[in-house]
């Protein structure tokens, strides 16, 4: 261990990552793994025994060397610094640019909140299929709608949830050309600001949206981009600045493996600037006068990340991050990627050779992430379909844990979400066990 109590690397020094990943080794370092089948990583995954480890002797640290002691604070601040730079590793963005939150939702609403919209500037949201996007990425911008009247566009988008480029590329120069327009009616008021909201992949079939071509479009037209990658970041590569976006949201429960109540918040620096923070304390502003204006008190706002972080305290959270980004990296993206893709391509392959299922999402691997999801179709001999809900429950029933998401119009599938620790034979075993529901 450092002289904070955490472990250092070197117990990864002659680490093979490739033959690891695919061991019994890993499974090992998930406890669930030894009793149940889980395929809910879209939703909350496990976390490995080394980040419970790196929480419970953080805590223990924290106890033992007085909370609120300079040997503490520097423990505290140099925990906080680490797991920004993991972050930078990950995402390849700058510390500055790593706010902590507790969730997606948290990150997503820092950007709606934070923005100063208007109905009189013509501002406006473009959004990707209304209610068939996750409701943390659009219940805040209908709320902003509804609330400011700022207008909201809601994409076309096909059965698997592609939209068309061209259809984002419309509305944002159509957008800027009104802006231009209108321009000189403006009465020194500042110039419009569109958004363009997307999920980087679907949570409820997988697939994987166009992200760096709209980043394209939007900064060729002065729009802002905001992205939800709940469901990449820790099984996709990304890239921020490949991607162009201004925000990115995404928690540390899902594929990062780390701890409930954690979460990332990217803003780059520039994006920055167009934010106001929606609270207030001791770290994150100042109080100042201005001797100009006979002594008036004043809020100095600290720089970025410290202004958007108000009595953040979720240090035990900070260390059970940095302990899961680092075991993530320390697997490489690359290797997760490959190992998901077996396994869901395993689980795709069986399902269907079941009759009556309906298997959705795209086809093409590199179109979707390992989500996998299914719903029963009546067939001509009388079988009537299966409920989802009924299939979980079953499911579950004999140890294996999926979960039943929405898909549009009321539509329900079952969703499995396998990750690294899971394995082929766990996808056989799982579609049998379908099977036999289905009989």
């Amino acid at each position: 261990m450092d002289s904070y109590g955490r472990y250092s690397n070197g117990g990864w020094d002659n680490f093979n990552s490739h033959d690891f990943i695919g061991s019994e080794s890993v499974r090992k370092d998930f406890p669930v793994t030894q009793k149940k089948i889980y395929m809910n990583n879209g939703a909350i995954a496990p976390t490995p025994l080394s980040t419970i480890k790196s929480i419970t002797d953080f805590l223990l640290n924290f106890s033992e060397g007085g909370p609120d002691s300079s040997y503490i604070t520097e423990y505290t601040n140099s925990l906080m610094d680490e797991l920004r730079t993991r972050i930078t590793h990950l995402i390849n963005c700058e510390p500055e640019e790593v706010i902590f939150t507790q969730s997606t939702t948290e990150g997503l609403n820092y950007v709606s909140n934070g923005i100063d919209w208007s109905k009189e500037t013509n501002d406006s949201i473009i959004v990707r299929g209304g209610n068939q996007e996750h409701l943390a990425n659009y219940l805040p911008w209908l709320q902003l709608s509804l609330r400011k009247g700022v207008m909201l566009h809601e994409l076309e988008i096909d059965e698997n949830g592609y939209f068309e480029i061209d259809e984002v590329e419309t509305l944002i120069k159509k957008k800027v050309k009104t802006v231009t327009q209108n321009n000189n009616c403006l009465d020194g008021r500042r110039e419009s600001f569109t958004l363009v909201t997307l999920s980087h992949a679907l949570y409820n079939n997988g697939s994987i949206m166009p992200v760096a071509e709209v980043g394209r479009i939007a900064k060729e037209n002065s729009a802002l981009f905001c992205i939800d990658a709940a469901q990449t970041v820790g099984t996709l590569e990304v890239d921020v600045k490949k991607i162009g976006c201004d925000f990115m949201a995404f928690p540390a429960f899902k594929w990062i493996c780390g701890p409930v109540g954690m979460g990332i918040f990217y803003c780059s620096k520039k994006a920055a600037e167009l934010l106001v923070p929606q609270s207030i304390g001791g770290e994150s502003a100042l109080v100042s006068v201005n001797e100009k204006q006979k002594r008036k008190k004043v809020i100095v706002y600290k720089d970025v990340p410290q202004r958007f972080q108000t009595g953040f305290r979720n240090y035990a959270g900070v260390a059970g991050m940095e302990s899961s980004v680092r075991y993530i990296l320390r697997l490489g993206i690359n290797n997760i990627r490959k190992k998901n893709l077996k396994v869901a391509n395993v689980l795709r392959d069986e399902l269907a050779k079941i009759p009556n299922i309906k298997i959705h999402g795209p086809e093409e691997e590199s179109l979707r992430t390992s989500i996998v999801s299914f719903s029963t179709v009546s067939s001509s001999s009388g079988h009537s379909k299966v409920d989802s809900k009924v299939i979980v429950h079953r499911l579950e029933q004999d140890n294996i844990i999926f979960a039943e998401r929405d898909i549009g119009s009321g539509k329900k599938v079952v969703r499995a979400a396998p990750h690294f620790f899971n394995t082929e034979e766990e996808a056989e075993n799982v579609a049998g066990c379908i099977k036999y529901i289905l009989k």
